[in-house]
C-alpha cells in the first residue's frame, strides 16, 4: 500500500486490499493517537473560525506536549526528528512519529513505552516504514495551504517553533552525553579578546528558554489544569445544573453558532514507568 509505506497509516486500515508491510525493525517509531486534540486545535486544523487568543491557546498546548514526549523519548536513545500531525481524519488524528538515529534506540523505546499510559491514554507504539518525513508530508499544507484540510491523507506537521527544537536537542545532548559528544552545544568557541556576540537565534532561544517552565513546574501546572477540569465537571449521577433564566432573543437574531472556549486547559501527563519495566 503506497500510503501506509509513506505514511505509516492507511484509512482502509485492514480493509485495505493492498498489503501492509509492518517492519520488523526501523529506526522510527510511532505512536498512534497519542496526542490529545484540543477544541481550538480541531477549530483551527478543520479551517473553522479562530482568533489568536485560540491559536496561543492551542500552540501552547501542543509545545507543552512535544517537550513532555521529547524528553521521555530521549531517554531511550538519541532523537533524529519528533513530529506531531495536525490531521483530523480517523487513521492520523493525534499521531506522534519519532525518528531516532539508531535502530537498538527505536527497539529500546518500542519495548519501554509497552503498556504505559499517557493521562487515560494506553501508549500503543509500534514500527513504521517512514524514515524521510519531508517526503510524507503535504507540500501545499506546508507551502501554501491544503484544499483537503484536516482530512488530507498526507502529514500536517503542527508547527514546533525552531527555538524549541534546539532547546531541547541541546537538553538531550547534556543530559545523555554519550549520544553524541561532537554534537553538543557548547562546542561553540569563544573569541579571544571577549564573549562571544550573540546572534538572533540564540537571543530567540534564551528568551523561550527563559518563559518555558522546567519538567517539575509543568507537571505541577498539567496536574492543576487536570483538577480544574475535574472540579467544573458534574459528579456521577448527578445532573447538570439547569440554565439560568434568560430572556428569549427576537426571532430575527440568530443564535451564537459557537460557545466560548474553556477557561482551563487540561493536557495530560506521561504516567511513571513501572517498577522493572525499561
Amino acid at each position: 500500500c503506497p500510503f501506509y509505506f509513506k505514511i505509516g497509516a492507511c484509512r482502509n486500515g485492514d480493509r485495505c486490499n493492498r498489503s501492509h508491510v509492518r517492519p520488523d525493525r526501523s529506526v522510527t517509531v510511532m505512536l498512534p493517537h497519542l496526542y490529545p486534540n484540543l477544541a481550538e486545535s480541531m477549530s483551527i486544523a478543520n479551517d473553522e473560525e479562530w482568533d489568536d487568543d485560540m491559536y496561543a491557546k492551542a500552540q501552547d498546548h501542543v509545545e507543552y506536549f512535544y517537550e513532555d514526549i521529547f524528553q521521555e523519548l530521549a531517554s531511550y536513545g538519541e532523537v533524529e526528528d519528533l513530529v506531531v500531525l495536525d490531521n483530523v481524519s480517523d487513521h492520523m488524528i493525534g499521531n506522534v512519529y519519532c525518528k531516532f538515529y539508531h535502530e537498538d534506540a527505536a527497539d529500546k523505546a518500542v519495548r519501554g513505552l509497552q503498556h504505559r499510559f499517557y493521562g487515560a491514554r494506553l501508549i500503543q507504539p509500534e514500527f513504521t516504514p517512514v524514515t524521510d518525513f519531508r517526503e510524507a508530508r503535504c507540500r501545499a499544507f506546508h507551502e501554501t495551504r491544503c484544499a483537503r484540510g484536516g482530512l488530507c491523507n498526507f502529514m500536517h506537521v503542527k508547527h514546533i517553533p525552531r527555538a524549541v527544537k534546539r532547546r531541547m536537542m541541546r537538553d538531550m545532548y547534556d543530559a545523555h552525553p554519550e549520544y553524541a559528544p561532537h554534537r553538543a552545544h557548547d562546542r561553540e568557541r569563544t573569541p579571544k579578546g571577549g564573549a562571544a556576540p550573540k546572534d538572533s537565534t540564540s537571543a530567540a532561544v534564551e528568551k523561550s528558554k527563559a518563559k518555558r517552565p522546567s519538567t517539575p513546574e509543568r507537571r505541577a501546572m498539567v496536574a492543576r489544569w487536570m483538577q480544574e477540569a475535574k472540579a467544573t465537571m458534574p459528579a456521577p449521577g448527578v445532573p447538570p445544573p439547569a440554565p439560568p433564566f434568560s430572556v428569549s432573543p427576537p426571532a430575527t437574531i440568530p443564535p451564537p453558532l459557537h460557545q466560548p472556549p474553556p477557561s482551563g486547559m487540561s493536557v495530560p501527563y506521561l504516567m511513571p514507568r513501572a517498577a522493572g519495566s525499561m
